[in-house]
């Protein structure tokens, strides 16, 4: 909802009620905000013309809001070391079997768990990198990714993603949790 006849600059308000305007700015000093006050027989149009000068001021000093999305972002617990890619692993029920494999996930994808790559079909490595193209292209047809995979086997890039993953074997992920039946899903 924004104010098209707005007449102070952004992220400075006119606190009526309090006879204050405050800047308040994504970017400074862990969110705190600046007073101007006009009460106590103040002069308004005084507070506010030094409140605009400074809200300029520091609006181009700060510089823009940063993106609110998480797309693209580290968090703390990626440990696959890249973004919308991760390990998975299941359990058949008719075998009890654990399978692994590499997903890639990202957001207005049409399957609702990611694109899953089996490493006992495409190998641990080959899982991974498999994830990571069909993240790039964000498609969910396997055979433009299989495609596009047979065309960077061996080459700079391939080795480029395989620097990205972790070397410790995808076994190695769950070292205390049971695997989820494949029933869970």
């Amino acid at each position: 909802m924004s104010d098209t006849n707005r007449e102070l600059p952004e992220h400075l308000t006119d606190n009526v009620s309090s006879k204050n305007y405050v800047f308040r700015h994504p970017n400074l000093f862990r969110r705190k905000s600046v007073v101007f006050s006009y009460a106590r027989g103040q002069d308004r149009e005084g507070v506010k013309k030094k409140a605009i000068s400074y809200t300029l001021k520091m609006n181009e000093a700060l510089g823009p809001i940063p993106h609110l999305s998480p797309e693209g972002r580290m968090s703390s617990r990626n440990r696959s070391g890249i973004v919308r890619v991760h390990p998975n692993r299941n359990r058949a029920t008719r075998n009890g079997l654990t399978y692994y494999s590499w997903v890639a996930h990202w957001k207005g994808c049409p399957q609702h768990g990611g694109v899953s790559w089996p490493c006992l079909t495409h190998t641990d490595e080959g899982a991974f990198v498999l994830a990571v193209v069909t993240l790039e292209m964000r498609t969910t047809s396997r055979p433009k990714v299989l495609e596009e995979y047979r065309k960077i086997v061996n080459t700079p890039k391939y080795k480029k993603i395989l620097s990205q993953r972790p070397k410790i074997p995808i076994e190695a992920y769950w070292s205390d949790q049971p695997p989820r039946d494949a029933s869970d899903h």
